[in-house]
């Protein structure tokens, strides 16, 4: 019998320096209505760290010892979607409608962002881990977790990374190898074609439609031509808010 995804929506926020901003709250509300059928599964720091200690104590060490905590909150999602399966949902994303049809009879997908983003980053092509869906025990999942937790290869990238002087370049580059996009896109590259037709990306028009400075606008009340546009088959929107790097301007 085919595994089918779990109807449960996963949404992180540790918590424990700030409380979830109204305007993310609001944004979640988007994916409760149109997922009425679906568990809401709300992690925070305590859950988090709880659940890593229990269901994988084998990582717990390392887990806390992530130089940065969105090494944290970029390793929890993937745990839990391995563990548990669902769709794990960024506190930044809009549901515009259900993604039922468009994922249906697949058994893990990721949201690939705007081929700007790829161009930006001399790479053809970027998905990422803020819209993830999956069943449990998938093997691409598997292999992210498994990519994430070893020790050799982390060591190695915090050590690449440390040439760097400038924190504002050293954060963003380590997050992005080890455990972040970069990631994700280079151990996808390394599937054969019949484990990457296992793995759906989900086209850019339908869950990012809008670039990171087109979403920055739109966050800031700023009109634009090409918006209507970009929206017209859209089923959700990313506005790549990024708070974990605020830090850094």
């Amino acid at each position: 019998m085919k595994k089918v995804i779990p109807k449960i929506i996963h949404q992180i926020w540790e918590g424990r320096t700030e409380p979830l901003p109204e305007i993310f709250a609001r944004l979640s509300e988007s994916w409760k209505a149109h997922y009425p059928g679906w568990a809401f599964e709300f992690w925070d720091g305590k859950r988090m760290d709880t659940f890593v200690e229990t269901c994988y104590p084998q990582y717990a060490e390392m887990y806390q010892s992530f130089p940065y905590a969105v090494q944290r909150w970029d390793a929890i999602r993937y745990l839990i979607l391995y563990k548990m399966g669902g769709m794990y949902v960024d506190f930044d994303y809009e549901s515009l409608e259900p993604l039922d049809e468009l994922v249906k009879d697949n058994a893990c997908c990721f949201a690939v962002e705007p081929e700007l983003h790829g161009r930006s980053f001399g790479k053809p092509m970027v998905f990422n881990n803020a819209l993830m869906l999956s069943i449990p025990g998938h093997p691409f999942m598997q292999k992210i977790v498994e990519t994430v937790f070893s020790a050799s290869r982390q060591k190695s990238i915090t050590k690449a990374m440390a040439i760097h002087a400038e924190e504002k370049k050293r954060k963003p580059l380590t997050v992005f190898n080890s455990t972040g996009p970069w990631m994700l896109v280079d151990l996808y590259e390394q599937l054969s074609e019949t484990e990457k037709a296992g793995v759906y990306l989900i086209p850019d028009k339908y869950v990012s439609p809008l670039n990171a400075n087109q979403a920055r606008k739109v966050m800031q009340g700023i009109d634009f031509e090409e918006y209507d546009s970009c929206l017209a088959e859209a089923y959700a929107v990313h506005y790549f808010c990024g708070i974990w790097l605020c830090d850094l301007e």
